[in-house]
């Protein structure tokens, strides 16, 4: 399919449109994490070798997707907790839990008390 076929279809197609968007939006998320969460040079990557490259970026995503699913079981336990206590818990409301962004990423909401419930 040519290019501009694709562009015609992508703006004709509303649909079409919040599916890219969304994600895209899922990707910037993650990446925006994932840099909130690096380390050491303010997450840039000084060595010039493309291995050594590839390397940092590959554990810079390791990191990031360890920390998403260990706040995944966090998550599912309290809320195991929760209906072991008798709660109702609205599975809306844990579709709000799990998408992380640049203003409310979990672990800051988690670590900094003036921002706790």
């Amino acid at each position: 399919m040519s290019t501009r076929v694709c562009s015609l279809r992508y703006l004709s197609d509303a649909p079409l449109r919040r599916r890219v968007t969304a994600a895209t939006n899922k990707v910037e998320a993650f990446n925006g994490f994932s840099q909130w969460i690096g380390f050491g040079n303010g997450g840039v990557i000084t060595d010039n070798d493309p291995v050594e490259q590839e390397k940092t970026a590959k554990f810079a995503a390791l990191l990031t997707n360890a920390v998403i699913f260990h706040n995944a079981l966090d998550i599912a336990e309290i809320v195991r907790h929760l209906q072991e206590e008798g709660h109702v818990v609205d599975p809306e409301d844990l579709a709000h839990l799990a998408v992380p962004d640049r203003a409310h990423p979990p672990l800051r909401r988690v670590l900094h008390p003036r921002t706790r419930p």
